[in-house]
């Protein structure tokens, strides 16, 4: 196993499931998966054996459910960074899933593409938001929820900023497309959520659509 090589940990009780997603992570360049959890609690164990540097995680698990789980991972300080797996049946709310410390969601049957990008935004520190689960999020995030006075309030420069973050591009596309450098967009992400009290990428994406900055 190369050291530059991204450490995958699945845990996702239905085993076809799981063996259909190892197989599609198998298959990707720089990307290896090190384990695989049919429950959460076997996750956390084996994320703490394993130290892997992303864990795409179920949300619906027995005997642990994912996001206890992924919130266990993180109380516990390991370096893992969680990305929640789900169909569009799951009953539970993004924000829960926020809340724990998941930083990017993705649907059971995404494509290759999709899987591979997410765990490499999300190893790079980014979150990651499936464009197919925007219709999703915005019916289970926080419902009632009212256009924010402090996104209409932004500067143009940092609506142009979320609108971009909302659309899916790393803090590197983000530089190309404004001719920054990604040091200079990184920190702008950085006050952008301070400005808006948001934890991070996703609840950017979230609050950009919430607003009407994209459209859905």
């Amino acid at each position: 196993m190369n050291e530059a090589e991204i450490r995958v940990l699945i845990a996702e009780d239905h085993d076809q499931v799981r063996a259909r997603i190892q197989r599609i992570v198998d298959a990707m360049p720089g990307i290896v998966v090190v384990g695989a959890a049919a429950n959460g609690l076997t996750a956390v164990s084996t994320a703490k054996r394993l130290d892997p540097d992303v864990i795409l995680m179920d949300i619906s698990m027995p005997v642990l459910d994912g996001i206890h789980a992924t919130r266990q991972i993180v109380d516990l300080g390991l370096r893992a960074r969680v990305i929640a797996l789900t169909s569009l049946e799951d009953d539970y709310t993004f924000h829960d899933a926020l809340r724990a410390g998941v930083a990017g969601f993705l649907l059971k049957t995404s494509s290759r593409g999709e899987i591979m990008h997410a765990i490499q935004q999300v190893h790079l520190g980014e979150s990651m938001l499936s464009p197919s689960l925007i219709t999703r999020v915005l019916t289970n995030y926080e419902r009632g929820h009212r256009p924010s006075k402090a996104i209409s309030e932004l500067p143009e420069k940092d609506q142009e900023l979320l609108r971009l973050i909302a659309q899916g591009l790393s803090n590197l596309e983000i530089a190309e497309e404004l001719s920054l450098s990604p040091a200079t967009v990184k920190s702008y992400v950085s006050r952008l959520l301070t400005k808006l009290g948001a934890r991070d990428r996703a609840q950017l994406v979230i609050l950009a659509y919430q607003n009407g900055l994209v459209e859905n």
